[in-house]
């Protein structure tokens, strides 16, 4: 009955009307030092950031999860700018006077958010100091499964005018285990390069239906890989929680989050390794 009631809500949703894009506010001139909020707060305003000089700079657009911004899309920011590339961290909310976009009361779908990092993207290209062939998606839950559409020629063509990734990277995304609610999962076209990082102790996006559509996928010869952490929860990445397990309810569901330094560290090295071989750029 659960994978049922998760199947009708993901095909209600791909359904959803389309909603108008907004002025997304992305910034033309970069901060070349990410200084972190260190607040627990709600984050507003998309960021931009790049290396110190003239570049062309490979980039990374960055999509937050159903949460809205948090300290952790700055944290990943920091690292990307660390390692040279140009970093466009997206509210997807702010602008839309979102606070939250969480199961079930859904304000704007995947596709949209799939549509504001394409945005995201093209914004990038106009900019001098960033090279326009080799620009990455991150996504994290929500903002992953956006990703992971992106990956898809046929849905491009059908929801961004054709304009792909070089490559995506997915964090713990949410995928449905079977039936027609794969639409928001992995696409049986994909031939973006994609890497998908998943927690063990996942929860709240269980992690089998994900690699079971990966390794299916990776067999028909598709560029999809993916990592699985042990001990690791959903949002392992949000050092704000702290090392101790934090719950939260929902829909009479109990989910775990607990942040893991070490799974971020073993996910910055695996996202570093991809996106040094996918961007045009030299082993790092």
């Amino acid at each position: 009955m659960r994978a049922l009631t998760f199947a009708v809500f993901a095909v209600s949703l791909a359904g959803s009307p389309a909603h108008a894009q907004v002025d997304l506010g992305f910034p033309k001139e970069p901060r070349h030092e990410v200084v972190l909020p260190g607040s627990g707060m709600l984050l507003t305003g998309s960021a931009l950031f790049a290396p110190k000089g003239a570049g062309p700079f490979p980039a990374v657009v960055l999509s937050h999860s159903c949460g809205g911004l948090r300290q952790n899309s700055f944290e990943w920011a920091s690292r990307l700018v660390g390692a040279g590339y140009v970093a466009l961290v997206i509210d997807h909310f702010g602008p839309r006077k979102i606070t939250m976009n969480c199961w079930p009361n859904y304000k704007v779908n995947y596709s949209v958010i799939a549509q504001d990092a394409a945005a995201g993207m093209k914004h990038l290209r106009s900019l001098p100091f960033v090279d326009g062939k080799w620009i990455a998606h991150m996504g994290f839950s929500m903002g992953a499964m956006a990703g992971l559409r992106a990956a898809s020629p046929s849905f491009r063509k059908q929801h961004l005018g054709r304009q792909g990734f070089a490559a995506v990277i997915a964090f713990y995304p949410w995928c449905a285990p079977s039936g027609p609610a794969q639409e928001i999962n992995f696409h049986d076209d994909t031939n973006t390069p994609l890497l998908v990082l998943l927690g063990e102790k996942d929860d709240e996006a269980p992690t089998a239906p994900c690699i079971a559509q990966a390794k299916r996928l990776a067999a028909k010869g598709m560029p999809v890989s993916w990592k699985l952490y042990p001990n690791t929860t959903h949002s392992f990445d949000n050092s704000l929680m702290g090392d101790r397990p934090f719950t939260r309810q929902s829909g009479g569901r109990t989910f775990t989050y607990r942040y893991n330094a070490k799974s971020v560290e073993q996910a910055w090295g695996d996202s570093r390794e991809f996106l040094a071989r996918h961007l045009g750029v030299k082993k790092p």
